[in-house]
């Protein structure tokens, strides 16, 4: 059975993110993170507390599993935001904001696409992502509506993604999809909030890029 340690565990190896890096901003020995991640170490409400301001992982989800793994997503409608997104044409600031759109349903996307970014979005919740896109489609509803903007980060290894997640799919054959994934293998099947929508089931092979949906705002 699944428990604290291997979340903690699953989240820094999804994130890249070394023990020695945590031992360092948490200023603890190596011996200490590792016990953490191996289940030698307790972790309590504390140090989840602690990881969560660190590195964004919802410190629920690494006490009981339940919720998404991340304090800041798009399926996580019991987060309270404080900041407020901010448009910016300073580069050095937010993140790019294209204007591209992602569908929440299954359609193959045919209209041209801007590669430069009209703007930046300067959000500090989703800071961290690589970008933003519009949203199309109601499959996802409610928890994404059509013409909202998310906040993407790049997977660059999607060979392994969480069950139940939200990632921005791109196939070979044009395909662009929000859906949540379940991780079958060989196969991915895109799974929609809106049950009027049946599953689709996609080989790995397809997908040329994934984005982790860190988080949405509306159209402003």
């Amino acid at each position: 059975m699944e428990g604290i340690h291997d979340r903690l565990r699953q989240f820094l190896k999804y994130e890249k993110i070394t023990q020695q890096r945590v031992a360092d901003d948490m200023g603890r020995t190596l011996q200490y993170v590792n016990g953490m991640v191996n289940g030698r170490s307790s972790v309590g409400k504390k140090v989840a507390a602690r990881l969560q301001e660190l590195y964004g992982v919802s410190s629920g989800w690494l006490l009981t599993g339940e919720g998404t793994m991340y304090a800041h997503s798009a399926n996580n409608e019991t987060e309270v935001v404080s900041e407020v997104p901010v448009v910016t044409m300073e580069p050095t600031k937010g993140r790019p904001y294209y204007n591209v759109d992602f569908r929440l349903g299954f359609d193959i996307m045919t209209n041209d696409q801007t590669t430069n970014p009209d703007y930046m979005i300067d959000f500090p919740p989703y800071n961290d992502v690589d970008c933003w896109v519009n949203a199309h489609g109601d499959s996802m509803a409610p928890t994404i509506s059509s013409g909202d903007i998310v906040a993407l980060k790049h997977i660059e290894d999607h060979s392994y993604l969480i069950n139940g997640e939200i990632y921005a799919i791109v196939t070979t054959n044009g395909l662009r999809t929000i859906k949540r994934i379940r991780d079958n293998g060989e196969t991915f099947t895109l799974i929609a909030d809106n049950h009027e929508v049946g599953e689709q089931i996609i080989p790995k092979q397809l997908v040329t890029h994934v984005y982790h949906v860190r988080g949405t705002i509306k159209m402003f």
